[in-house]
């Protein structure tokens, strides 16, 4: 053989059959664009245009959550297995391209190579790697569907013929490698093509013809399972890796995750009585997106504490009849009670563990706030006590209906014994500490804002509580009631603006992150910090020495403290610092902490139905020895404490502080 056409031997094959590959490329290429369109009239129906704007920013996201994978790799052998697959495809992808681009182009036009030599040697041996990542990843993928390792994965036919079709492309593509190796062996390509010279066995007992008989029947099949994959591919699960790698991560929602879409013209939209989502005419462009997106992996199934605890709430399958609605083009009919059941929407506890899981960025707990939004504006299918919350908030100025004198004396009371100032006009103050309604009125939470007064107190600190201080509003956002929120919002803007202080002072997450995110939103901003935080800053500057107390203690990472706001290392760092205290995990801790059931409303009212979330979590907490649960949120304490058998105590992280500063 001339050694001018090594490398090109694959084609001295089939030169006469590469015209049925130009008339097949425009018809792939028209069938993909449809299906593509298929999904952009879908999401844009009724008007909307995607964001251009931030474009590096969002840029950045394709390339980390899209292309690096950076979600999908948090799972072990799952984020292997998808790795390999896609590493394997995207290289596969490359070596063809180089392989039509050097004949078509530069032997055929301009009588050249550029794959000669070691750059030759170093395309086989990465070509061969492809091929081996894509079908050791497909392989793992079936496995992984015949075995169950992936709980409720939903396993149709379709997706093992999608893995079925990957398995084959890589196949035939390696029977193909092996044919020419055999045919043109070389011996300088030994061992830069091991596959390749490994197959070859399987083809030495054919003759001349018979050899290039089967070899040209392989490439057509391995070119029209090629094409073929590539036109299916809006139409198969394979989609996510447009509609999810590249629209959804491209096109994510570049607000903080817990900063939940606002409503604009509120006052309008409340008189015309659509609020939220009713239909799906009434989601966004990038809920239906979302909603596409889905791959149904089943991360946020197998994290989501109301499905875990026997809830009728599935994320997944929350998404998944949203899609087969558009599916259908049921457009402007009512999705509850129809298409899907109350409970399911009222389950969430908004804990955000389905957002932290998604490799592809959809936003499960946005949509199920708007159809709590939808639900709650009609007055229909909304549990009572929930109304309620709202109610009591609009009478009494927090969700519980306690009466606001009750927390005005216990204030008084504390700034008598010189804990705290009453807020004053004209007067500046290095923290307004924000009580917050659970630390205000239940006396077996008063205990926290006490020993946190106290502990700033030793320290110096100058901090004042407002007399007026009512809801910050998240109990009414997170179970719908926009308007209520609305003017909550404006009513605390409007009381903290008198005063000067440097700091918000908080104890409790939910207002921590409504302050942060959701604030301003709606034109108030404010510096919050969560005790924890502050705790840690003192700690670390030398200001607070803490004492010795002999406990076995695991802490609980409460949601909207750790997984919507990443705070994870202060609430740990105040516990360390005790002496004798003796610090253990949970089995689900950080990013994957596992809820208490006290969010999105739950704390007011539960869908009874399953096993009690704050029982599953208090079972994990017991399971670790402690007999302390260290805490850094009241609706936590609340939930675990109800939980915790006699022997076990459940407190806050300030309270451990001052037990061991009083020592």
């Amino acid at each position: 053989m001339d050694p001018s056409t090594i490398g090109i031997e694959h084609f001295l094959h089939v030169e006469d059959l590469e015209p049925l590959v130009y008339v097949l490329i425009p018809i792939v290429a028209v069938v993909f664009l449809y299906g593509i369109y298929r999904y952009w009239r879908r999401w844009f129906k009724g008007g909307g245009r995607p964001p251009m704007d931030r474009f590096w920013e969002r840029f950045r996201r394709l390339l980390v959550y899209g292309l690096a994978q950076r979600k999908v790799l948090m799972k072990g052998y799952e984020g292997a297995m998808h790795l390999a697959i896609f590493l394997g495809t995207l290289l596969l992808l490359i070596a063809t391209l180089l392989r039509a681009l050097e004949y078509d182009v530069f032997v055929r036009l301009m009588d050249t190579r550029i794959l000669t030599g070691n750059a030759y040697l170093a395309f086989k041996l990465v070509a061969n790697i492809g091929g081996v990542l894509l079908i050791l990843g497909t392989l793992m993928a079936f496995y992984r569907r015949a075995s169950g390792m992936t709980a409720d994965l939903p396993n149709t036919a379709a997706d093992y013929l999608v893995l079925a079709l990957l398995l084959a492309i890589a196949v035939t593509g390696f029977m193909l490698d092996s044919m020419a190796t055999l045919t043109y062996r070389q011996g300088w390509i030994d061992g830069w093509d091991p596959l390749g010279m490994a197959m070859t066995g399987l083809f030495k007992g054919l003759d001349a013809s018979t050899l290039r008989l089967v070899y040209r029947a392989t490439w057509l099949a391995h070119m029209l399972m090629a094409l073929g994959a590539i036109a299916a591919l809006p139409f198969t699960k394979l989609s996510h890796i447009v509609v999810g790698g590249v629209a959804n991560t491209f096109f994510s929602r570049l607000e903080h995750p817990s900063a939940f879409r606002p409503v604009e013209d509120l006052e309008k939209v409340v008189e015309t009585g659509k609020l939220g989502v009713q239909s799906l005419s009434d989601a966004t462009w990038k809920q239906r997106m979302d909603y596409d997106a889905c791959v149904k992996c089943a991360r946020c199934h197998n994290s989501c504490p109301a499905n875990l605890s026997g809830k009728p709430l599935s994320p997944m399958n929350l998404v998944l009849k949203l899609r087969e609605l558009m599916d259908s083009e049921e457009w402007d009919e009512g999705i509850v009670p129809k298409h899907v059941e109350p409970d399911i929407v009222w389950s969430c506890v908004t804990c955000g563990a389905c957002v932290y899981e998604c490799p592809v960025l959809i936003h499960h707990v946005e949509t199920i706030t708007d159809l709590r939004r939808a639900l709650f504006a009609s007055g229909e299918n909304t549990p009572e006590e929930l109304l309620q919350v709202s109610y009591n908030i609009m009478r009494t100025t927090n969700p519980y209906g306690f009466n606001p004198a009750d927390r005005e004396g216990w204030i008084q009371r504390l700034a008598e014994e010189g804990l705290v100032e009453i807020a004053r006009e004209g007067e500046e103050y290095d923290y307004l500490y924000w009580v917050g309604c659970n630390v205000s009125y239940d006396p077996n939470l008063r205990g926290i804002g006490e020993a946190l007064l106290r502990v700033l107190k030793d320290v110096g600190i100058r901090v004042a509580v407002m007399l007026e201080e009512g809801c910050c509003g998240e109990p009414a956002r997170r179970i719908g009631d926009e308007l209520m929120f609305s003017e909550q919002v404006k009513a605390n803007a409007e009381a903290l603006s008198k005063y000067k202080f440097k700091r918000l002072l908080v104890t409790c997450p939910h207002g921590y992150n409504v302050f942060r995110h959701e604030y301003p939103l709606y034109g108030f901003k404010v510096d919050v910090v969560h005790h924890s935080q502050l705790l840690a800053e003192l700690l670390r500057s030398g200001k607070i020495s803490p004492g010795s107390l002999d406990a076995k203690v695991t802490f609980h990472d409460p949601c909207y403290l750790g997984r919507w706001n990443g705070v994870y290392e202060e609430p740990r760092d105040v516990l360390r610092s005790i002496r004798g205290l003796r610090l253990v995990e949970m089995r689900r801790s950080r990013g994957r902490a596992f809820c208490c059931g006290g969010g999105g409303g739950q704390a007011f009212f539960e869908v009874k139905r399953g096993e009690r979330i704050s029982k599953l979590r208090m079972r994990e907490a017991l399971d670790t020895g402690a007999r302390v649960v260290a805490v850094a949120c009241p609706f936590c304490n609340v939930m675990l404490r109800s939980e915790a058998p006699e022997e076990v105590a459940v407190k806050d992280i300030v309270e451990l502080l001052a037990e061991s500063l009083e020592e």
